[in-house]
């Protein structure tokens, strides 16, 4: 994290360092299904609420209609992903974080 960005700032920037972790795996094992679904929604246009709530729903859409493309690894760098989106949206009661903890 850069130190001189403030809290939001540092959370978005979070966001973006798991993202490209899971593409980095997603693209280095060829899995097709996780990859595009994390290509229909980032990189972030920017980085309002709206863009945040658009990645959290389709990670969310992936890990129900498609949790058997997902190992261990991938499946706990998802929950820290909606553990830093409830962070920066300020909430836990979407349907990501139910379904990331569930």
């Amino acid at each position: 994290m850069i130190p001189y960005l403030s809290e939001r700032e540092n959370a978005v920037e979070h966001i973006h360092t798991i993202c490209l972790r899971l593409f980095d795996s997603w693209c280095e094992n060829r899995n097709v299904i996780p990859l595009a679904y994390l290509m229909h929604c980032w990189p972030l246009i920017n980085s309002g609420p709206v863009s945040i709530r658009r990645l959290a729903d389709t990670m969310w859409e992936l890990r129900k209609y498609h949790a058997e493309t997902l190992d261990g690894e991938e499946s706990g760098v998802l929950c820290d992903l909606a553990d830093c989106i409830d962070e920066i949206l300020g909430n836990s009661f979407g349907p990501f974080h139910i379904a990331a903890n569930g």
